[in-house]
């Protein structure tokens, strides 16, 4: 079959987590002997960054086209719609000249899914949305998220969710059907072995947007409570990065914290084999694919009960805590180092493997895509 996946944005060698998730279901769907496509309409504030017009990129074999023309926000709110869905047709003109009809449209987050209002009508391909998008977690949303949420739930032939907190919110907000399809987690992190850690120094390992909502201001005061010999090494760039430089300066625990910047999926390995727990005190996920990529490295994980991950981390693989508690995370933090033995590395691992693997989401997702096709 040939799918044609719609993305928020596709790998490159500057910004390697630009849409990963998006391109580690393209694989593993081409792994199964599909051919996949990407669409990408890139209204990006970033017009250095890609080149104007649609560029078309051979990846092995999946073929992916990037439209970039003018970032979102130079266009005013009444007239981003409008033009978002003109290049959204516009692209997929120019691949269904190049790559022939598909059999099903994928697409991920509901601004994309909205984008296809117009492709939808003149080509009535069907269409499978799957929602990530953390906004929907709020208990209230904006009057333009609820309308775009409207137009593109009512363009999908089927829903899909991340979680089943996730699946729980757009029925709450939107009142949508969506059947649970969780985030993969990509092979490299399931073929690595897993080495024998050192029990000192005790290196946790966070990873994620330098941004408000992964709580690292949270992590950075919890890991200040903890001994001398403890290190943390924190993965990821964005705007809270100067602020939370300084938090570790003030707190006297500079020394013991390793800000990296962004890094690939290879660097990001070499480090969990490197450390021996991972912690992220998310205040909001919608599932949080990082921390079964860190499980499936054998490390036990931290995490809080912020929407996604209480559904998969249990006493075996880890712990939860309550949102922007740092005294209850610190506890946690000292009970995992004291009991890290207890937590199997390779259990760990399977457990992953069965759940969230690519041969296992992927195979998911072309039943459903079996089902949708004939259906039409």
């Amino acid at each position: 079959m040939h799918v044609l996946i719609i993305s928020h944005g596709y790998p490159t060698v500057k910004d390697p987590q630009w849409g990963c998730f998006e391109k580690d279901q393209a694989e593993a769907l081409v792994n199964m002997g599909h051919r996949v496509t990407v669409a990408v309409v890139d209204m990006r504030f970033r017009p250095s960054n890609q080149a104007f017009g649609i560029t078309h990129i051979n990846d092995g074999a999946i073929s992916a086209y990037i439209y970039f023309l003018l970032s979102g926000k130079l266009i005013p709110g009444r007239m981003r719609r409008f033009v978002s869905e003109r290049m959204m047709l516009r692209l997929c003109r120019k691949i269904i000249r190049a790559e022939g009809i598909p059999d099903v449209i994928y697409a991920h987050y509901m601004p994309c899914i909205a984008m296809l209002r117009l492709v939808k009508r003149k080509y009535s391909i069907p269409v499978v949305g799957i929602e990530h998008w953390s906004e929907l977690n709020k208990s209230t949303l904006p009057h333009r998220l609820m309308q775009s949420g409207r137009i593109a739930y009512a363009l999908a032939d089927r829903l899909l969710a991340v979680s089943p907190g996730l699946q729980t919110q757009m029925k709450r907000h939107f009142g949508v059907e969506a059947e649970v399809v969780c985030d993969m987690v990509s092979d490299i992190f399931l073929q690595t072995v897993i080495p024998e850690k050192t029990a000192k120094p005790f290196v946790w390992l966070a990873v994620g947007s330098l941004i408000q909502r992964k709580g690292y201001d949270v992590l950075i005061e919890a890991f200040a409570q903890l001994g001398d010999a403890e290190q943390l090494i924190i993965i990821g760039s964005g705007p809270e990065n100067e602020r939370l430089h300084a938090q570790a300066e003030q707190l006297g625990i500079a020394d013991r914290v390793q800000f990296t910047g962004m890094l690939d999926k290879q660097a990001i390995v070499s480090l969990m084999n490197e450390s021996n727990a991972f912690v992220l005190p998310s205040r909001s996920e919608t599932f949080g694919v990082v921390y079964i990529e860190a499980m499936a490295m054998g490390l036990p994980v931290i995490a809080t009960r912020c929407g996604g991950p209480e559904h998969f981390v249990m006493s075996d693989n880890g712990l939860l805590v309550d949102i922007d508690n740092v005294d209850q995370l610190a506890k946690a933090m000292r009970q995992m180092e004291t009991a890290i033995d207890k937590y199997q590395p390779e259990a760990i691992r399977a457990y992953v493997q069965e759940r969230f693997s690519a041969k296992a989401i992927a195979g998911q997702l072309e039943e459903i895509f079996k089902k949708i096709i004939k259906q039409q």
